[in-house]
């Protein structure tokens, strides 16, 4: 499956991970939330090409087209509101950092950051990407061969 196909590589890449799985009811109701913000966002007046996904009932992903419009301070702001705002309905903290999802033969397991090094033959998602080229490459990487250890 081809993330975001419709989407240069050089769109930039905001990665919400949650501190728990989304059930399949929160998951439409989030989905469906992020498709009126994505469609509604905008930069200084101009509508922001975006779009966005859940992935792995664990992961909100938006992403913006920057050769259309480039997303500014105050429109990144309003979409970091609108995360703690889905995170505040649903008791989901989006922002804790010290705890990663890892993956080993489809199976997912959420580790604290202190404890990465031990699960060195696991993949992990990346946090650190940061434009949807980067996300196809290095979003799911080995954890010895990430950054992160």
């Amino acid at each position: 499956m081809e993330l975001f196909p419709t989407f240069p590589d050089s769109s930039q890449v905001w990665i919400y991970g949650a501190n728990r799985y989304f059930t399949d009811q929160e998951e439409a109701l989030v989905q469906q939330a992020m498709n009126e913000f994505t469609e509604d966002w905008a930069a200084h007046g101009a509508d922001l090409r975006a779009t966005s996904a859940i992935l792995f009932k664990n992961f909100i992903v938006i992403v913006a087209d920057e050769n259309v419009a480039k997303p500014s301070g105050c429109s990144i702001d309003s979409s970091v509101r609108f995360i703690k705002e889905i995170g505040s309905k649903l008791k989901i903290d989006f922002f804790n950092r010290l705890y990663l999802l890892i993956e080993k033969d489809g199976e997912l397991k959420r580790v604290h950051f202190s404890d990465l090094s031990s699960h060195s033959d696991w993949n992990v998602f990346n946090p650190l990407v940061k434009t949807l080229g980067e996300m196809k490459l290095n979003w799911i990487i080995p954890v010895s061969e990430s950054d992160l250890v």
